[in-house]
């Protein structure tokens, strides 16, 4: 008998089916559901609402983070819904979407850590039910994802299935992608709500991170308050938390960089809404970065020298164009020789002339910002500190131009009595463009030999014997503005002209020379921003050149508290080595600085303060106590300011109206500008002095000069009582109204010298003007209306008249 056995291998055997999952249960896939799928779309309406709000445009960043977002709430609706029903495990594409997904919300909860403390403060404090769900939402995802993936883990386990694979790859890519894209913004934005904070410590640390870690484009970026610019993710939640402020901002910029932000090109602006200016500086004293649309397309400076009285005048007319279709302000500060006195502003535009007044400072600008548009003035020229002023104007028409004229009465530096300069204005900041072929068109005239900068040429002039004329370019910060140099008589010591103020009275003038002042105690203040950094040897060979005479102290504005450094006079290389030491670094307020310098150069009977500095466009914080030392005692220390690089002074533009203060004109180098200055004060030395005042007798017919002469007293004068104002008796604000109108031209104008008179200064005005009239040709036709009138006088006095008819 044959046995059959079952030889069949048991390999071969077909093997049973894995039993299916069980189904989730229905608490735990609705806890899965809410906190996996629910809590993520909430989160993404929420960054959708945050950019509408914030009125942002979509960036690329805000697109990658929603498509990031709806992610996680897709792929843990996929893995719930098969949990729910029992399925098998899913296809490995699917596998692999909820990885990416874990990782984008382990990124998230990783990201958003740091506010979720802020959020259940804010919650507590304020009942913000929303920031707190903003705050938590990543972790929450997270928690659920995780779950997710143990529940479907354990699940597979028990019905012999395939766990989903790792979600370590995923994560770490997830984390990279978002890191690359929010961590530099979010460093930014910490470290900026550091800087800004009240505790100066929490301040240091702040700009400290921002020095490491910050993005610096970012932070030039909140320098301006544009609604509807495309932003990253860190941006929209920290706006919708409160943001930092514009003006913030811009101080953190100064002090992390050391330059203003409106010296720095405009970020370009990436925005959903169109037709609107990105001027966001308007009816406000901050000058503000140039604006694209808006440029300078015209300059021309006229001008004429009185050299024999040591005076002149000035006229500066520009032309503006604005690009845009809607209408921009034009604004800038303006450098002006030392001393000038502003007497009139036209502006021509499309309503045609307009003439305003140009007197005030800050306080006559806060003024008119108050008030309706209808009652503006169309030009708006106001002081801004010793020797500078402020142009606001208004409207600059979409797709047409305006055009300003600003007069100047100027007097001459006087540093020998046989030669006087007159430095050209200049603009220390501005809102508009020049381009790189736009030149200032000069042309000054004398009846004395004249000295032009060196990109003038000398000629004959059409109404005065000497002239200089040159196109110029526009200065770079750092160096001053052209001088021109004008031949005198030192034999000529006295002028005078008409006081328009009293009937019969004159202004006398005097030119003279004495012992130069010595003071006993020199502060030398050195700013310690990185605008100086590369003055720094120039500043160290200046030291050798410090006079032996007097006691002179180095203070250094900088991060550290100020230090008064002595010079030795037996070791000028010490205080050599000392300057070159000097670490220039960010930007600092340097008002504590010369608080300090003030108070150890008063310590003797008579203290001298120079301020080395470049731009300080934060508002100082020891001003006021600065002030009052000025006030209380104003003769007991100088302060003369020599600025390095120009830019926006607002601590010189707060001590507008202090009579000790005074400025070093820019005609070299930064060393050889220090080293005239301090050889003043070396022993024996003479200085030329000019004198101005009230007189009462008959002055010599060939001493009178023009009507600039009383302008340039009537400023000193209104100058001198507006720093008295307090104590102003009656008399004295009658006075100063007087003086107000003198400078403004609405008082009764002296009469002219004779334009045939030696050394007289013809008035300026633009040869395009229908009233632009010589004195020769007025002559000329009253000569003729006189010759006409007499010939028809003896015409009927020799005809008879025709009898009447009957």
């Amino acid at each position: 008998m044959i046995e059959h056995h079952n030889t069949t291998s048991p390999s071969l055997a077909p093997a049973p089916a894995p039993a299916a999952p069980a189904a989730l249960g229905f608490f735990m896939y609705a806890a899965l559901w809410v906190t996996g799928v629910i809590v993520p779309l909430i989160a993404l309406m929420m960054l959708i609402s945050g950019v509408w709000q914030t009125q942002t445009a979509m960036s690329g960043s805000v697109i990658v983070h929603l498509f990031l977002v709806a992610l996680v709430a897709l792929a843990n609706a996929v893995l719930v819904s098969i949990m729910r029903h029992g399925r098998s495990a899913p296809s490995r594409p699917l596998a692999l979407l909820h990885a990416l997904a874990t990782g984008a919300s382990a990124a998230y909860a990783v990201l958003f850590l740091p506010l979720m403390l802020a959020g259940v403060v804010v919650l507590a404090y304020c009942g913000f039910s929303s920031l707190l769900l903003a705050a938590l939402a990543p972790l929450v995802t997270l928690s659920a994802t995780l779950a997710a993936r143990r529940q479907h883990g354990w699940r597979v386990r028990q019905a012999d299935g395939t766990p989903l694979p790792r979600a370590w790859p995923a994560v770490l890519l997830a984390l990279t992608l978002i890191g690359a894209l929010e961590l530099p913004s979010l460093f930014t934005h910490i470290g900026m709500r550091m800087a800004a904070d009240k505790a100066p410590a929490t301040s240091a640390h702040g700009i400290r991170l921002l020095r490491y870690l910050g993005n610096e484009r970012t932070i030039l970026r909140a320098c301006y308050a544009r609604p509807g610019e495309a932003a990253d993710l860190s941006t929209i939640i920290l706006k919708m938390t409160g943001p930092t402020s514009m003006e913030d901002a811009r101080a953190i910029y100064y002090r992390l960089t050391g330059t203003p932000f409106s010296a720095m090109p405009r970020p370009p602006i990436h925005t959903r809404q169109t037709g609107q200016s990105d001027d966001r500086d308007s009816d406000s004293p901050v000058v503000g970065a140039p604006l694209a649309n808006l440029h300078l397309i015209a300059s021309r400076i006229d001008g004429a020298i009185d050299a024999r009285a040591a005076l002149g005048s000035l006229e500066w007319r520009m032309v503006f164009h604005n690009d845009a279709d809607n209408f921009e302000e034009a604004r800038a500060r303006v450098i002006v020789p030392a001393g000038a006195v502003v007497t009139r502003v036209t502006l021509w535009d499309d309503d045609g002339e307009h003439t305003a007044p140009a007197a005030g400072g800050a306080a006559a600008r806060a003024f008119e910002f108050g008030l309706p548009d209808n009652q503006r003035a169309a030009v708006l020229v106001t002081s801004a500190g010793r020797d500078r002023i402020m142009l606001h104007l208004p409207v600059v028409p979409g797709g047409g131009e305006a055009t300003v004229r600003i007069a100047l009465s100027v007097p001459l530096v006087l540093n020998e009595p046989g030669l006087g300069y007159l430095q050209l204005p200049a603009f220390s900041e501005r809102n508009f463009g020049i381009a790189p072929s736009v030149r200032h068109a000069v042309s000054v005239e004398s009846a004395s030999a004249l000295r032009g900068a060196p990109a003038m040429r000398e000629e004959s002039g059409d109404m005065l014997a000497f002239a200089v004329r040159g196109e110029l370019a526009e200065p770079l910060p750092g160096m001053g503005a052209p001088i021109i140099g004008a031949l005198r008589a030192p034999a000529d010591t006295h002028a005078w002209n008409p006081d328009p103020t009293t009937p019969g009275g004159a202004i006398v003038q005097v030119i003279g020379q004495q012992a130069a002042r010595i003071p006993r105690r020199v502060a030398l203040v050195v700013d310690g921003s990185t605008a100086l950094a590369a003055q720094r040897e120039q500043l160290a060979r200046a030291a050798t050149s410090f006079p032996g005479n007097v006691e002179l102290g180095v203070i250094v504005a900088g991060a550290q508290a100020p230090q008064v450094f002595l010079h030795d006079t037996s070791d000028s290389l010490a205080s050599v080595r000392y300057l070159q030491d000097i670490s220039f670094e960010g930007g600092h307020d340097n008002s504590a600085a010369l608080l300090m310098a003030w108070e150890w150069a008063g310590a003797s009977s008579d203290g001298a303060l120079v301020w080395i500095h470049g731009p300080q466009p934060l508002l100082p914080g020891s001003a006021d106590a600065l002030l009052q030392h000025f006030r209380q005692r104003p003769d007991r220390v100088r302060m003369v300011g020599l600025e390095a690089v120009t830019g926006p002074n607002v601590l010189w533009e707060k001590m507008d109206g202090v009579a000790a203060l005074a400025s070093v004109p820019r005609i070299g180098s930064l060393h050889d500008d220090l080293v005239r200055l301090l050889t003043g004060w070396k022993p024996a030395a003479q200085q030329v002095v000019v004198a101005r005042s009230r007189a009462s007798a008959a002055q010599p017919v060939h001493e009178q000069a023009s009507p600039h002469l009383a302008r340039l007293w009537a400023g000193e004068r209104a100058a001198l009582l507006r720093a008295n104002s307090a104590q102003a008796t009656p008399a004295q604000t009658d006075e100063l109204r007087q003086l107000d109108q003198l400078l403004t031209g609405t008082a009764d104008a002296p009469s002219p010298a004779p334009a045939a008179q030696a050394g007289a200064m013809p008035q300026t005005a633009p040869a395009d003007e229908d009233n632009a009239v010589s004195v020769s040709a007025t002559w000329l036709m009253l000569g003729v209306a006189l010759a006409v009138l007499g010939w028809r006088m003896h015409f009927h006095r020799h005809t008879p008249y025709p009898a009447s008819p009957e």
